[in-house]
């Protein structure tokens, strides 16, 4: 079910109205400085049917998602993600990358320079290492707790959290995996790491 993945849009130029909507069902945002958003709805007379009246404000805030949408005006990319519309603003491959041609574990080749779409790819690959069902999980307490109050939020984590701990505790699988993790001498560590 899509509304338990996470979705990562890819943002490079024009992202208006409709394309804005939709960009606005994404989890992640990430976009390049060619990003553009704009919300031409009231320029046209159009009414917002896919969620950008009220998509926008939890994202920025009420009154910036008025500045946008009543004015029909650009927003550039840097503004973008300075309001936290973009979550991330890349101009330069992920380091990650070097120089070649990537190919994501999906198979999809991308060139280079399609930097917003290249993170989004390396990003997605990330998550996709992760337990997946922990994933969903998490996204589910994310979404949900983000329409209720602090308190309420926090008691359905609770709630979800001892749910999946009830379920894994049965095979054990999840804490052998913890165990294995933490006790890998060839892992990476930081000073600071309590792990």
């Amino acid at each position: 079910c899509l509304e338990l993945v996470p979705i990562i849009g890819a943002l490079k130029g024009h992202v208006i109205t409709g394309g804005f909507e939709l960009a606005l069902g994404c989890d992640i945002l990430i976009g390049d400085p060619t990003t553009i958003f704009r919300d031409t709805h009231v320029k046209f007379g159009l009414a917002p049917c896919w969620g950008l009246s009220q998509k926008l404000s939890q994202r920025i805030s009420p009154g910036r998602a008025k500045i946008i949408s009543f004015s029909a005006k650009a927003l550039k990319a840097e503004t973008a993600y300075e309001w936290g519309l973009l979550d991330e603003l890349v101009d330069e491959s992920p380091a990650s990358l070097g120089d070649e041609e990537f190919e994501c574990s999906g198979g999809i080749k991308v060139e280079n320079d399609d930097y917003a779409l290249l993170r989004a790819l390396e990003l997605a690959d990330m998550i996709g290492c992760n337990d997946s069902v922990m994933v969903r999980r998490y996204k589910r307490a994310i979404v949900e707790g983000a329409h209720v109050d602090f308190g309420k939020g926090l008691q359905r984590e609770r709630e979800l959290g001892l749910a999946h701990y009830l379920e894994v505790v049965g095979d054990g699988s999840t804490f052998e995996g913890a165990k294995v993790f933490i006790t890998d001498g060839s892992r990476p560590r930081t000073v600071s790491s309590k792990l």
